[in-house]
């Protein structure tokens, strides 16, 4: 006889995924809608947008809805086009990474001047920051692909993997709020945690323990997290950023 709880629990899953995913797009449109998404129907200044941005745009978005797709398609049963689509999905996330990168290194939006240096509007201080969410977003996207056959491994990884490319969104936000890009980065790290305690909240409630993934994945996320201010602002780093950007 199969119990209450044994039936509750995947359906519980199924609901927790979808609307996380759910959530990290509208986290993602609300971060860039005024600069991005409906840059054209704002008087506010606007922000030069090169056809590299736009893919990078149209990648990072193509992600997140074919995210919603793919847990939308496992609540209803269909693993043969989820599986399908998983195809397209690491085409998109190997393209999201290596265009992440060049954008991240030719940024426009800060400019290396006395004034600037050793401040976040120091591009060479700053591209710690791009960098350690395409880093995390490759790794956890990685590790999920390569645990594809273990369901509960391989959405968590992806559930990750999305968390980190959430990051810059969630900054715009809270700068937009706070006028401050120290704040805006701090304030944005940390609400973006509030996804990781779904997942951790989640995890007892239908599993009793936190499940390896959200475990150890989530405490990486964690710890980069004042790795990334001290890397940034070291000499090391902002020689190593000068050699990239010039």
């Amino acid at each position: 006889m199969v119990s209450v709880a044994t039936q509750v629990r995947p359906l519980s899953d199924r609901r927790f995924f979808s609307w996380m995913s759910v959530a990290m797009a509208a986290v993602a449109f609300a971060g860039f809608a005024r600069t991005y998404y409906r840059a054209g129907f704002n008087d506010g200044p606007k922000p030069t947008i090169t056809p590299i941005v736009h893919i990078h745009g149209a990648l990072a978005t193509a992600w997140i809805l074919l995210l919603i797709v793919q847990t939308r398609l496992i609540a209803y049963g269909r693993r043969d086009l989820h599986k399908l689509l998983g195809f397209a999905g690491v085409a998109i996330g190997a393209a999201t990474i290596a265009v992440g990168i060049w954008v991240a290194i030719h940024s426009e939006r800060r400019v290396h001047t006395p004034a600037t240096a050793d401040t976040l509007a120091d591009p060479y201080v700053f591209l710690v920051f791009p960098f350690a969410s395409i880093g995390l977003f490759a790794l956890f996207a990685t590790l999920g692909v390569l645990n594809r056959q273990r369901s509960e491994a391989h959405k968590r990884y992806m559930m990750l993997a999305t968390v980190s490319m959430i990051v810059p969104a969630m900054a715009r936000l809270v700068t937009q709020t706070t006028h401050g890009a120290v704040a805006g980065v701090v304030g944005a790290m940390a609400i973006v945690n509030l996804f990781l305690i779904a997942m951790v909240v989640h995890d007892f409630y239908t599993r009793g323990r936190l499940h390896p993934v959200t475990l150890w994945g989530g405490a990486i996320t964690l710890l980069s997290e004042p790795l990334r201010f001290a890397i940034g602002y070291s000499a090391p780093f902002q020689a190593f950023a000068k050699s990239l950007m010039g």
